[in-house]
């Protein structure tokens, strides 16, 4: 008792001390009071820093315009830079301008890339009005990456950037399906408000869609409705995760890559992010708290994907660009979730609509066109209706006996395995000569289909050997040993492993061995399987 009362006195404490030291950097935003105005023309140093608009006149060169604006622009004077902007525009209109008006017009179109919250300033300005014919190509030009900068401004504006995202759109006459799903899947990695989100997706682009995207209209609502389901569960998904880690990170420039900035971080070797964060991620980095020189702002926060993850370090491309500050001060991240099925969804859809009969040899099929314009090889196969299916089960069966491409529908519970392995039965009666290869999303679905298949009494006349594919030997295993048949599994892998089973009610055996490639194997399924996706061949 003596050694425990001198342990509570000397070691249990209440006091709990944080794992990592909490990063504390003070850091400044530039203000336009702490610049040397000495390398500035006069006209410029008026305008800018005397606030004396009616200097603009004076300006002559299209340089000096820009060094006005970029000042205004690096130095967050929002406000400043609107009314700058809307100046020149009404000197441009007027003709009271030392520049050429075109040259003008055209300048300030350029630089809405810069300040994209100025679009609806500019669009409605009479300059634009004038020049629009003129100009129009280079707006249309311009679009997508003006309407991802917008996204990009979307947690700042929040839903005022509906008024400049509309109006540029209305502008526009056709936009590709590759810019529209880019635009989408910005918006799912960068817009965190679900409401922001549901107002930028249906409440504009699902509308504006049919005017814009130049494709039939059944496959562009099918385009738009796919991408839009797929960038609202991310949304969803992310915007569940609100709380940072309590790790602080230094961040600092690792250079570009397709355009966008990298950013790359040392972690710590007791990090325990080293094990936490995997290739495309998706994150937010947030400053850990306000610049010191304007302590009420809002701390700068960045979306990213990481683009690696390891022992020491981490680097991440970042969809907004950072700040001039970025290695001035500490930085939290958020673990958002992962982004990798995602972006293949959606690149899966925007690949199947733009390349069409190119990607898939269906696709008139799949959006309804004249049989005509169908070139499939027709199916016409006897059909023997089963007692144990009702109609709309025999009809779903007759119906894959007659034609080249059947859908079956149902909610969960109405026998949509069964039809299939009777399906399966009669398709391997008809065509013996055949192979047959079924596949699904998961391993469980095609461990079911197969459980139901061996346990079918016209299966296991037929003699039939399953082949069951996977990639993963530990995933299928154990439940496929507790199958009563005749079974062969295949896993595909280098070096090739094949996993044999042959198991009865009360017995079963495994032999597991290092082969030559199934087209080389004896008594091996002549059907070659080089896909991931689990499977399962009928032979």
């Amino acid at each position: 008792m003596r050694v425990l009362d001198e342990w509570l006195n000397y070691i249990d404490t209440d006091e709990v001390l944080p794992l990592f030291e909490k990063l504390d950097k003070d850091y400044n935003v530039p203000k336009l009071t702490s610049m040397k105005w000495t390398d500035y023309s006069e006209i410029v140093v008026a305008v800018v820093r005397d606030k004396n608009l009616s200097h603009l006149r004076r300006v002559d060169s299209v340089s000096e315009l820009r060094t006005i604006l970029d000042l205004l622009k690096e130095h967050d004077e929002k406000m400043m830079l609107r009314d700058t902007f809307s100046h020149i525009l009404d000197l441009a209109a007027s003709s009271s301008c030392l520049l050429d008006r075109l040259l003008v017009a055209s300048t300030l179109l350029k630089y809405l890339l810069d300040a994209v919250y100025l679009i609806p300033t500019y669009l409605q300005s009479q300059t634009w009005k004038t020049y629009k014919t003129v100009l129009e190509e280079t707006l249309v030009h311009l679009a997508p990456t003006l309407l991802q900068r917008l996204v990009l401004l979307s947690n700042e504006m929040g839903n005022f950037i509906r008024h400049p995202f509309l109006l540029l759109l209305q502008e526009l006459k056709r936009i590709s399906l590759q810019d529209f799903a880019e635009i989408v899947e910005l918006i799912s990695l960068t817009v965190r408000s679900a409401e922001v989100a549901l107002d930028l997706l249906l409440g504009i682009l699902e509308p504006e869609s049919s005017r814009l995207l130049v494709q039939r209209p059944i496959a562009m609502r099918q385009f738009t409705s796919s991408l839009f389901g797929i960038a609202l569960d991310h949304i969803d998904e992310a915007s569940s995760r609100r709380n940072p880690e309590q790790e602080f990170l230094e961040l600092c420039m690792d250079g570009y890559r397709d355009s966008h900035a990298v950013v790359k971080c040392f972690l710590r070797v007791d990090s325990f992010l080293s094990g936490v964060l995997k290739v495309d991620d998706h994150v937010r980095l947030t400053a850990s708290k306000p610049p010191k020189n304007a302590p009420i702002a809002r701390p700068f926060s960045m979306d990213a994907v990481v683009l690696s993850a390891g022992s020491g370090e981490a680097t991440f491309r970042c969809l907004h660009h950072p700040p001039s500050y970025l290695d001035q001060c500490a930085w939290s991240i958020i673990q958002c979730a992962s982004f990798v099925t995602s972006k293949t969804a959606l690149d899966a859809v925007t690949t199947f609509y733009t390349e069409r009969e190119a990607c898939c040899r269906i696709y008139g099929m799949l959006l309804g066109p004249p049989a005509a314009q169908i070139k499939l090889s027709g199916v016409e196969l006897p059909v023997t209706l089963v007692p144990s299916l009702n109609r709309s089960q025999n009809a779903a069966l007759t119906a894959s006996m007659k034609q080249s491409l059947t859908f079956i529908w149902g909610p969960p519970g109405t026998g949509k395995t069964h039809t299939i392995v009777v399906i399966m039965t009669q398709l391997l009666k008809e065509l013996p000569q055949s192979r047959f290869l079924i596949t699904a999303p998961t391993h469980n679905a095609v461990d079911n289909l197969l459980r139901r298949f061996v346990a079918n009494s016209d299966a296991k006349k037929s003699g039939v050997v399953p082949v069951r594919v996977s990639t993963q030997v530990s995933i299928i295993i154990l439940a496929v040993v507790a199958i009563c048949a005749n079974i062969r599994m295949s896993f595909p892998k280098s070096p090739r492993t094949y996993v044999r089973t042959r198991a009865t009610p009360c017995w079963a055996k495994i032999s597991v061995q290092t082969t030559q490639p199934a087209a080389k194997r004896k008594n091996a399924s002549k059907m070659p399987v080089s896909s991931s996706q689990p499977a399962l061949v009928l032979r």
